[in-house]
């Protein structure tokens, strides 16, 4: 509309410029005449621009308005994407190469702690079976060493112990005429004894033996005498001094001379001056 009216204002200036300029060579009616032409054609000129200005106006007016809409349509679009974007993000988004590296860090030291532990747990169990498994050994050892050092005993033991059904015979001498025991003989009579408790069921006899030489200087009236003598100090030493039992002795009879073991002679009688502890096993 602003510049409707500027048009206007030239077109009147215009119109006084050319009637001063031809004041004198132009009539008046022919002036008016054409002033008039002129005017209206002037008019609907203005008439269509002002038409034109409107309808632009119009146009703009929708433009603008439309423009707007778009403008607030693409901000509406893009505030949808970016939530959709920022949903998407937040449901499928991995960790950054920062986040990546410290978790692979933290799974590797954690690994790393599991590891060791699960190592020392297996040399502990390794070391454990080993210390068992040497105090079994050593145990076994012990207990082999001691049932060979039992066997060896009990292997010195059959040496010195007849088989059963053996007989074996421990002897003691006396002087003539006499029934005292003589200190010498007193480790035969504890071999005897030994024998005698380590086997209940033997059957124990003791001999009491003479040599032939009268007895005429002697307390003992006889070698019948003399001899039983000899056999019962025997067997009251292995009861009273020993601890042979009484009932494992069957009996304790003297033979006087009549079961020498050595000639009668001067040289060997002695070996008849004796008393045997005679045990049947």
């Amino acid at each position: 509309m602003k510049r409707v009216s500027g048009l206007m204002a030239g077109i009147s200036l215009l119109l006084s410029v050319v009637l001063i300029s031809c004041g004198g060579y132009v009539k008046k009616g022919e002036v008016e005449k054409q002033l008039s032409s002129h005017k209206m054609d002037l008019v609907q000129r203005i008439q269509l621009a002002q038409d034109a200005a409107t309808t632009a106006d119009d146009k703009a007016a929708k433009a603008l308005a439309a423009t707007k809409d778009l403008g607030k349509m693409k901000e509406e679009i893009l505030s949808i994407v970016e939530e959709k974007i920022d949903s998407a993000l937040a449901t499928t988004k991995g960790p950054s190469d920062e986040q990546i590296k410290r978790i692979a860090q933290d799974a590797a030291s954690k690994a790393l702690a599991e590891a060791n532990a699960f190592a020392m747990t297996e040399d502990e169990k390794i070391k454990q079976l080993a210390e068992g498994s040497a105090k079994k050994a050593m145990n076994m050892a012990i207990e082999a060493d001691r049932r060979a050092q039992e066997a060896a005993r009990q292997a010195e033991l059959a040496k010195e112990l007849p088989k059963p059904g053996a007989i074996a015979v421990y002897t003691v001498y006396f002087d003539s005429g006499k029934a005292t025991l003589k200190t010498e003989y007193i480790a035969e009579l504890e071999k005897a004894a030994g024998a005698i408790k380590e086997d209940p069921e033997a059957v124990v006899k003791i001999g009491g033996h003479a040599d032939n030489t009268p007895v005429v200087y002697s307390k003992y009236g006889s070698n019948w005498a003399l001899s039983q003598a000899r056999a019962n100090v025997v067997r009251d030493y292995l009861v009273d001094k020993l601890g042979v039992p009484v009932a494992s002795i069957k009996d304790a009879i003297g033979f006087a001379e009549y079961k020498p073991t050595a000639p009668n002679d001067k040289k060997d009688k002695w070996q008849n001056r004796r008393t045997e502890v005679i045990i049947t096993h």
